[in-house]
């Protein structure tokens, strides 16, 4: 065989030199142990001229890398006749053609990682990404714990049935961490690379990955200090599983899991922002498409990996909760029970953290449609500047009285109408906070409700029925922070 260029002009120009250079230089190799013919598609063999094989493609060079379109598509047309250029050329002036120029340069990117492998990260992204420490050797299990207990055969069947629970315990964690290794080694790290050559610029790998790299080294964590020891030991004497060994473990299970706290308040954003990128940008959708269909991925799904964290923290205490039923020892009930408790108290934690954000953005959202209200009229200047500090209502500041965890939450909203004396009657709408009852006047033009009475503090109120079932009557004192007094208004509901 021969190899693609000149035999006496030094080191191979060709295709497989120039991807020894794009990943690395790690396998370094002469023109003589690198020489060979490549075949394209159709069986139609290449001419083993002395032309380089830069004639029969065009290169480009970016980010100091060469590349070169695959070999596979040396007999499709030339990219300058179908797109008025080629991939190196100067980005064309029609949005059209630049689309289609990047969508080329993307199949091309995508390709070669298909043939070479994802090249690896800079250093200044592989620190978060990588999960370099240690490896995945020790990742590893039989297919059966039966292969590590010789007298399973004489074993109760209820000793049995907490075997296949524990066993079932292991190997989904080693499932699960596989799993998460796709987000950053197949998308994240397939994403960072095309960023590098300018592909994919405006998706952002943190909003749709997160802190993954940390629940990885998390569970990495926790196999290598308290799943591991346990299989290891059973190993070694060849007895039987012990959960008793896994009660230290569990027991810091909060301490440990901690990063499941910032994956899972952000999980709903992060779900909306991969949906709403694979919905409007065809590039990031091709290569989503890539990935799913690429061999590590096992065919998973981005939103389905996506969701995979928030699944596996809630499926502990099942998983436990299934030992424990097949485990009539006393001590061993103990042990697992306390597991369970403390789970399922950081799962409460969890849920709590959760919708307290949501609480959070909810009430956000409505303080957006309520604008500022005056005190009264300013008679001059003077008075407005003197009133203005306190004109502002602050609806996300912490409620008084209660402990910070306790969100204000908008609990009832709707219009009502007012009567004020024996003949004045007012349409408003009225915002029923946890804390406090704002009275307000729609405004069409800005889109936000005016505040045209002080707040009323629910404290202090106190709402009597009249004979009209349709009215009552409210009255209180109007603390704010703009006024203090008593008063009374009676509502008609529409």
């Amino acid at each position: 065989m021969k190899a693609f260029g000149p035999p006496n002009e030094g080191p191979l120009q060709g295709l497989v030199a120039s991807r020894i250079e794009t990943y690395g230089g790690r396998h370094r190799a002469s023109a003589q142990s690198t020489a060979g013919s490549l075949y394209p598609r159709g069986g139609l063999v290449l001419d083993p001229s002395r032309r380089r094989l830069q004639q029969y493609v065009p290169f480009v060079r970016g980010s100091g890398q060469s590349r070169g379109l695959s070999p596979m598509r040396l007999r499709d047309p030339e990219p300058e006749k179908r797109h008025g250029g080629h991939v190196g050329a100067g980005l064309p002036h029609s949005p059209k053609l630049k689309e289609v120029t990047k969508a080329h340069e993307l199949e091309v990117r995508l390709h070669t990682f298909s043939m070479f492998g994802m090249p690896r990260l800079p250093p200044e992204d592989r620190r978060h990404w990588e999960i370099g420490e240690g490896g995945d050797s020790g990742l590893v299990m039989e297919k059966s714990w039966r292969e590590l207990v010789p007298g399973h055969k004489e074993m109760s069947r209820e000793l049995c049935h907490q075997q296949e629970a524990l066993w079932e315990l292991l190997t989904t964690e080693l499932i699960y961490v596989r799993k998460l290794k796709i987000m950053t080694d197949l998308l994240a790290a397939g994403l960072l690379n095309l960023q590098r050559v300018g592909l994919l610029t405006e998706v952002s790998a943190e909003t749709l990955f997160g802190n993954v790299p940390s629940l990885i080294r998390t569970h990495r964590s926790f196999w290598e200090e308290v799943l591991g020891p346990t299989l290891e030991e059973t190993r070694a004497s060849g007895q039987p599983l012990d959960p008793i060994g896994l009660e230290s473990g569990f027991l810091t299970f909060g301490q440990r899991f901690h990063p499941y706290v910032q994956y899972c308040l952000r999980v709903k954003q992060t779900m909306a922002y991969a949906r709403e990128q694979q919905e409007t940008n065809p590039l990031f959708h091709a290569f989503v498409q890539w990935c799913e269909k690429h061999k590590r991925s096992g065919r998973q799904m981005l939103c389905d990996l996506l969701i995979k964290p928030h699944q596996r923290i809630t499926k502990y205490p099942l998983l436990l909760h299934a030992v424990l039923k097949r485990s009539p020892e006393a001590r061993a009930q103990e042990a697992l029970n306390a597991m369970i408790e403390a789970v399922e108290s950081f799962l409460r934690h969890i849920n709590g953290q959760v919708r307290q954000g949501e609480e959070q953005e909810s009430l956000v959202a409505a303080a957006q449609r309520i604008g500022p209200y005056e005190v009264l009229e300013p008679p001059s200047d003077e008075v407005e500047k003197n009133l203005r500090p306190f004109s502002t209502l602050d609806l996300t500041s912490p409620m008084l009285g209660v402990a910070s965890e306790h969100t204000r939450q908008l609990l009832l909203e709707g219009p009502v109408r007012v009567k004020e004396g024996r003949e004045g009657k007012l349409d408003v709408y009225l915002f029923l906070f946890s804390d406090v009852l704002l009275v307000t006047k729609p405004q069409r033009k800005v889109d936000k409700a005016k505040v045209i009475r002080p707040p009323l503090m629910l404290e202090k109120l106190v709402c009597q029925p009249l004979r009209d079932p349709r009215m009552c009557f409210l009255q209180g004192a109007f603390s704010s922070p703009s006024s203090r007094g008593e008063g009374g208004a009676g509502i008609e509901i529409k």
